[in-house]
């Protein structure tokens, strides 16, 4: 909750009020395979008033630049920079939103597909309901290779009051919020931007931040194809980690949520979690254990 506060944290409000209606912030590390497509399906939208920051946080070495400038084509609404250090996702996020010059701040992935209307209906959300600080919506999963894989379709209603959605959020472990949304430059000017000590989930802060201070929209439409990631992904290889950083941000937001028998009741739920986390990353320790112990067994030919 350090958002509004922390002067690392902090953006300033923007200087060219005439700028485009939307900034596409796309952090990419290493995806000049795919990042292509995820820039052409936003470039060949219906929604237009954009720019596209795409903030390379690789080494530059794996063709991302080339990548990119072939498939802008020469559009200068495309923005390309590689940043000298790599900033980490929270980092390179909230770098690529300082340079923007949005009324609203769109993330885009580097792997994910955009649906012509994804923008368009985004954006409308926002208009309709002035309350609400971000949008988010529906998506269909797709494999590597973009066969069809499942779907992300809820319920909720098109706006949720904020403290209603932040309770949402902490009942459950699983992030309702894709990360992809859209959220007003001026919530992240009043509240913050994506705080690096959370890591790769450093978003879920975010939607929860942002839910204690305004409401929440859907779009009930799949406007969003999000591919799936490559096995050895941070997201599956440091599993437990990652859950611990879940806890870590579920008990910043408990007292905010909750009080009396309800926040005792939320604090024991996470107790719950936690000792399923560490029941888990006690069990991947043994088994790494056992398996490095059968590898020391087995006969090396010629030996």
């Amino acid at each position: 909750m350090d958002g509004p506060n922390d002067p690392e944290l902090q953006l300033p409000l923007r200087k060219i009020v005439d700028g485009p209606r939307v900034s596409i912030i796309m952090p990419t590390f290493r995806r000049s395979h795919q990042i292509r497509d995820s820039i052409r399906s936003l470039l060949d939208g219906e929604y237009q008033d954009f720019e596209l920051l795409v903030r390379d946080d690789g080494s530059g070495s794996d063709g991302t630049a080339e990548a990119v400038a072939a498939a802008a084509a020469g559009d200068s609404r495309l923005r390309y920079h590689r940043n000298p250090t790599n900033l980490g996702i929270a980092g390179n996020l909230s770098e690529g939103i300082r340079a923007s010059q949005g009324e609203f701040i769109s993330v885009c992935h580097d792997h994910d597909l955009y649906r012509p209307g994804f923008l368009r209906a985004m954006v409308a959300a926002l208009d309709r309901h002035p309350s609400a600080l971000y949008v988010h919506c529906a998506s269909e999963i797709i494999s590597q290779e973009g066969e069809h894989k499942g779907s992300n379709i809820h319920d909720f209603a098109e706006l949720t009051i904020g403290p209603e959605w932040l309770r949402f959020m902490l009942s459950r472990p699983g992030c309702p919020v894709c990360a992809l949304t859209i959220v007003r430059r001026s919530a992240h000017e009043r509240y913050g931007l994506y705080n690096p000590a959370d890591g790769f989930i450093a978003d879920v802060d975010m939607w929860m931040r942002l839910s204690m201070y305004g409401d929440v929209a859907y779009v009930r439409d799949p406007h969003l194809l999000l591919r799936e990631r490559e096995s050895d992904h941070q997201a599956a290889t440091n599993s437990v980690a990652i859950a611990r950083t879940l806890a870590r941000i579920h008990g910043r937001y408990i007292p905010v949520a909750y009080t009396g028998a309800q926040r005792a009741k939320a604090s024991l739920r996470l107790c719950y979690w936690c000792s399923r986390i560490m029941l888990l990353g006690a069990a991947q320790r043994l088994k790494r254990w056992l398996m490095d112990g059968e590898l020391q067994r087995v006969p090396v030919e010629g030996a």
